[in-house]
């Protein structure tokens, strides 16, 4: 048994990576078991789509697995795209879960990346990164698994063809997840690029993943599939964040153009963009002294936020009390109590003004979030 990882054959402009390691797995011919898609660091200088590299243990000898390889390398490289940089990695050890941890949570230079004393590596550049932390991720805290439906060759760019009766995946098969946004009835199991992939359905099993494909290809309207494949996902899991965070606001929020919003914490600046929705609507009705919680990665100084809950609103509107005779009381000094300047009755309320409750969490809409990111539905198994 050995490791073998694959990653960046694609672009922003087309392939996929997880295609070409289906279709090489295939052309391999070799039996192999916990094939595994990982997203990983979403800021990593050179990412495509969604930054996803790929990987699988083959139930074959490392010289055996080497010698196809080699027969196949050529194949691989004229099916990536043009600016690719793919590497694949061949271990007889599943290397350091640490490979996997620095990658999915912060830029990962090459230099620091641990490879076994038995692998070899075809292929370099940027590929190695993730062909590594594919084959070091172990997923034992947590993982999901995605079934991926690909194109036959002759409909890559052109419109999917996936029936409309997505709210039954959610009704037959409730361990599935993010199949579409009941807001606008929008499905979110197909990607919007020229890619090799029909659809992905993403559940907590992989029984729940398969019932859902065979329920879904069965349906009148469906596109007629090439191939299709079972992962292992770290989707969903929040690898990427290492724990929320509680701050309190000490600016009332920016709006900058085009609605992202961003305020000054005692943790650092936080940036909520438009795109974020409710996220975003929420970060904007913050005002200074609020204590929040929030979960978001820091880039560049700077806190993007992914989700949001207002723990302790403070008074919005806030100003001193109306004395009885009409005249607003003003503060004698800190600790004191304050005072109304014209008949001199004093009080012991500080402020008025008008309250607000907690906020429970919210998030952005399911096209909205990360590959990585955790609904709420899931952030306790996270």
């Amino acid at each position: 048994m050995v490791w073998l990882g694959l990653d960046d054959t694609d672009s922003l402009e087309g392939g996929c990576t997880t295609e070409m390691f289906c279709k090489l797995l295939k052309r391999m011919k070799v039996p192999y078991r916990d094939a595994r898609l990982v997203r990983l660091w979403p800021f990593a200088e050179k990412r495509t789509r969604g930054n996803a590299s790929v990987g699988a243990e083959l139930l074959c000898s490392f010289d055996e697995a080497s010698v196809l390889i080699d027969e196949q390398w050529d194949w691989l490289l004229q099916r990536c795209e043009d600016t690719a940089e793919p590497v694949l990695v061949l271990s007889k050890e599943q290397a350091s879960e640490q490979n996997y941890w620095a990658a999915v949570r912060r830029h990962l230079p090459e230099k620091e990346i641990i490879i076994e004393d038995e692998s070899r590596i075809w292929g370099e550049g940027s590929g190695l990164i993730g062909a590594i932390a594919a084959i070091s991720w172990t997923g034992e805290h947590d993982h999901t698994w995605e079934q991926t439906v690909y194109r036959l060759p002759s409909n890559i760019g052109t419109k999917r063809k996936i029936p409309l009766q997505l709210h039954m995946l959610d009704e037959k098969f409730p361990g599935t997840f993010l199949n579409r946004d009941p807001r606008l009835n929008k499905g979110l199991i197909a990607p919007r690029s020229p890619c090799p992939v029909l659809l992905g359905i993403r559940a907590e099993s992989a029984e729940e993943a398969e019932s859902a494909w065979q329920w879904l290809s069965a349906q009148e309207g469906i596109e007629e599939p090439e191939d299709t494949m079972l992962w292992r996902t770290n989707q969903a899991c929040d690898d990427h964040i290492e724990s929320s965070i509680e701050a309190v606001i000490l600016t009332n929020p920016i709006i900058r153009e085009k609605g992202h919003c961003s305020v000054q914490t005692n943790k650092g600046e936080v940036v909520a963009f438009a795109e974020g929705g409710y996220v975003n609507k929420l970060l904007q009705k913050c005002v200074e002294g609020d204590e929040i919680e929030f979960i978001g990665l820091q880039y560049l100084g700077v806190f993007h936020l992914e989700r949001l809950r207002l723990v302790k609103p403070v008074l919005r509107n806030k100003k001193r009390p109306l004395c009885e005779c009409g005249v607003r009381m003003k503060s004698k000094g800190v600790g004191q109590l304050v005072k109304c300047p014209g008949c001199k009755t004093t009080t012991e309320i500080q402020w008025i003004g008008d309250t607000v409750g907690p906020i429970d969490w919210v998030e952005p809409a399911g096209d909205r979030r990360r590959h990585l990111a955790a609904p709420l539905s899931r952030m306790q198994k996270s």
